[in-house]
């Protein structure tokens, strides 16, 4: 219960909770909001740290400066271009389609899961994996030079207990991220079928009877879901015969 009172813990243990119900379960709304969690884990560690800490109670009192609010309105300017952009590559990596047709699906991503898709890239988390070898190499290198200096022992058993503990949580936590980002196509995909595709429909095709939904592109145009597909991708695009049948 000690450590349930741990602001931090608790956050990594929710996360933790999230990630394996969104791995067993095939949920899109559990999907969604694994995902979103996830990208914004890193800023609610910053926004506890300023909340909480001496030095983040000093950092806040340059936010009420003018120039400081003219500088974050552009930062949030800019992140809202990027945020649609990137949402935008993205559902037309997956779906080979404007973005647009996905309304909800486009419009989750951009609000929600951008920070995602910025923190938690190959290059980004292998070069954090890098510095926590480096770190804790550096740090297991002085502990030698600290037995020799008149320092108690219980003091260099406790950094040497921080170090390891430190260096154990961000190798599970880059382990764990990067396992999971490398799946957030299938989890995007996921919420992108329950919000988007549609189960009902008026085409009347041949391929429709195989099609477990269908995306609506505009006109006759239609995005069709076909699970085992012997053509190749599940995704296929169709002309729809609205012609319905009596």
């Amino acid at each position: 219960m000690k450590l349930l009172k741990n602001s931090y813990l608790t956050l990594l243990l929710v996360w933790l909770i999230a990630i394996a119900l969104s791995i067993t379960s095939s949920n899109g709304i559990v999907a969604a909001l694994t995902l979103f969690f996830t990208g914004l884990l890193p800023f609610i560690f910053i926004l506890l740290w300023l909340a909480k800490s001496k030095t983040g109670e000093s950092i806040r009192g340059y936010f009420s400066k003018w120039h400081t609010g003219i500088l974050l309105i552009w930062f949030l300017f800019a992140y809202s271009i990027y945020a649609k952009k990137w949402a935008a590559a993205f559902i037309n990596d997956i779906f080979h389609v404007d973005a647009n047709s996905l309304g909800i699906t486009y419009t989750l991503l951009a609000a929600l899961f951008t920070p995602f898709g910025i923190l938690y890239q190959g290059g980004i988390l292998a070069s954090l994996w890098i510095t926590v070898i480096v770190i804790a190499v550096f740090l297991m290198g002085i502990l030698p030079f600290l037995l020799l200096l008149p320092i108690k022992f219980k003091t260099v058993a406790a950094f040497t207990g921080t170090t390891f503990l430190v260096v154990f949580l961000s190798s599970v936590f880059i382990g764990i991220t990067a396992g999971f980002a490398s799946n957030k196509e299938l989890l995007v995909t996921r919420f992108a079928l329950w919000a988007d595709f549609n189960e009902k429909h008026l085409c009347t095709n041949d391929w429709s009877t195989r099609a477990q939904s269908v995306l609506f592109l505009g006109g006759d145009r239609v995005l069709a879901y076909i699970p085992g597909n012997p053509q190749g991708s599940r995704y296929v695009p169709e002309t729809c015969d609205f012609a319905k049948k009596i």
